[in-house]
């Protein structure tokens, strides 16, 4: 992924991803779900924008099954035009997410200027919270803040009841 997006790749890396994605839904059962990663580049891209509505648009039955994630891996220059890609996949009944949040230098940014779903914490915060009350204090702050602009969380890295637990509380 580092190196597609260093070249300049990763459009069309995401979009034969997510034509992948679709086209392994449309041949399995309707209860599988899954969800596709957009770099953050891709989302200022027009070709990969609009590979991806032609993509979607002759396969409109996959909003059900389909969750887009955006991930921080790449910085996002113009958020104006990435949060009206966002509300167009929202409007034909996708979900978003933000991925990996926390983890890049403008997550709160883009939690500022993108309309999104989800928001995907970091899984860093979640194994450091058990051993340090700094990330537990990160990590009530951003499920406050998330609850407050009544956007869902997700943890990554829950692996014990413990931290099912303070997740849970948070």
């Amino acid at each position: 992924i580092t190196f597609a997006e260093e070249a300049g790749l990763i459009p069309e890396f995401d979009l034969a991803m997510a034509t992948k994605v679709v086209n392994h839904l449309a041949n399995i059962p309707d209860r599988y779900q899954a969800a596709i990663n957009i770099s953050g580049f891709s989302v200022g891209d027009e070709k990969y924008v609009a590979g991806l509505k032609a993509l979607l648009a002759n396969n409109q039955w996959a909003a059900e099954r389909v969750l887009f994630e955006i991930t921080e891996s790449s910085r996002m220059a113009d958020l104006e035009a990435a949060n009206e890609f966002i509300q167009v996949l929202r409007k034909d009944g996708y979900e978003v997410c933000l991925d990996d949040f926390g983890a890049g230098e403008s997550a709160f940014e883009y939690l500022r200027e993108l309309d999104v779903d989800y928001v995907k914490i970091d899984g860093k915060y979640v194994k450091d919270a058990a051993n340090s009350a700094k990330d537990q204090a990160f990590l009530k702050a951003m499920s406050g803040l998330c609850r407050d602009l009544e956007i869902a969380t997700i943890a990554e890295f829950v692996e014990t009841e413990e931290t099912l637990e303070f997740l849970k509380e948070c």
